[in-house]
């Protein structure tokens, strides 16, 4: 019953706007919220850099300023059909609360964990959502190259040179994608810009859809006087088993945060006091099986069941005091995990360079915990 009503929760967050049960769905029309910036304001980076220090020091506080409490609105509309034949499907709007707790800052290595508040007080419904790793010049990465399969790559020290790298990861802590940009402080603007990166189908349309299996896209992070952005311009590719694609279709699309104290996110809080030490247990899993494997292919569902429920359930026993060992944990992923053999594309996705990046984000996911 616990895991319905996750899933659940999780669901209202991707669904489209005219969907029931969603608080934000009356407010939901255009890519963005229509609301006036404040006027009080101070950026994290007020003057452009002029050495590789300072220019470090801005990136970070541009990092730690997507830290804090949320109201959160998801918009996605599918702009340019390229495949013959093709329609373009209807927009989708959704929205959810969050806050973005800093868990993890080692100068270099920023990480940011999103929880997930449903509801108020003794019916608050709080899901561990995803997460963001940031790394300065990073020396691997570890991408999703099609087919399920994740392969820990390195990243050139020309190519790694005053850029960060941002990993995401799903609601149990399991790789998402990975992309390398550069934070650009001019013009007024704090913002980061990936190159191409792929990554799986989001859960608004995973299951849903089967006419295409990768999502590529250039993501955007800008600091806003109301809080932050991540903009998407994304394409949905056909990927065939020798690693041939073919684009079906372009999608923009806006995930906005706004800064609200008008949420009572305590219980969010509450949760993460109490299940800290496990899930830090775990992102050292799965990070040690990245180290070892290289490369694996990622299961979506274990004895029938999606693959966080697992997880999860370690996790509540944890937080009611209970003892889970690393053993328990490592016997998840190792089932979680295949080795198989690769179905690597021949395209090289984050080595390409699209012009004239746009925008664009996505929804949620039990399976997959990801508002893209």
């Amino acid at each position: 019953m616990r895991f319905a009503i996750i899933s659940a929760a999780l669901l209202v967050t991707s669904a489209c706007a005219t969907t029931a049960g969603s608080r934000h769905a009356s407010t939901l029309t255009g890519l963005a919220p229509s609301t006036a910036a404040p006027a009080n304001y101070q950026r994290p980076c007020e003057t452009v850099p002029t050495t590789v220090q300072a220019a470090f020091e801005c990136d970070r506080r541009s990092i730690l300023g997507m830290a804090g409490e949320f109201r959160v609105t998801f918009a996605f509309d599918e702009t340019v059909a390229l495949k013959p034949g093709y329609a373009p499907k209807a927009a989708q709007r959704s929205g959810g609360d969050e806050i973005v707790l800093v868990v993890e800052d080692r100068g270099d290595f920023i990480s940011l964990q999103h929880i997930l508040v449903a509801g108020s007080g003794k019916d608050a419904t709080v899901i561990k959502h995803w997460r963001q790793d940031w790394q300065y010049e990073p020396r691997d990465m570890l991408v999703f190259r099609g087919h399920k399969r994740f392969e820990l790559e390195p990243v050139a020290t020309g190519r790694a040179h005053g850029a960060w790298s941002q990993s995401v990861y799903e609601v149990d802590d399991a790789p998402r994608y990975a992309s390398i940009g550069r934070w650009d402080h001019a013009n007024g603007i704090d913002a980061w810009t990936s190159d191409f990166t792929w990554r799986p189908l989001p859960r608004r349309e995973y299951t849903k859809r089967n006419d295409y299996q990768v999502l590529g896209a250039v993501n955007r992070h800008t600091l806003t006087p109301s809080g932050w952005m991540h903009e998407q311009d994304n394409e949905k590719l056909q990927l065939d088993a020798d690693g041939r694609t073919t684009a079906l279709v372009r999608e923009i699309g806006i995930n906005s945060y706004v800064r609200t104290d008008q949420i009572d996110f305590s219980p969010g809080q509450a949760y993460w006091n109490r299940t800290r030490d496990f899930w830090r247990e775990v992102r050292e899993a799965w990070a040690q099986a990245a180290r070892e494997r290289k490369s694996y292919e990622l299961q979506q569902m274990l004895d029938e069941r999606p693959r966080f429920e697992a997880l999860f359930t370690l996790a509540e026993k944890a937080g009611n005091g209970e003892t889970v060992t690393r053993t328990q944990i490592d016997a998840v992923l190792q089932r979680a995990l295949a080795l198989g053999p690769a179905q690597t594309s021949t395209a090289e996705p984050l080595n390409v360079q699209p012009q004239a990046p746009t925008q664009a984000p996505l929804p949620v996911s039990p399976a997959q915990g990801m508002p893209d």
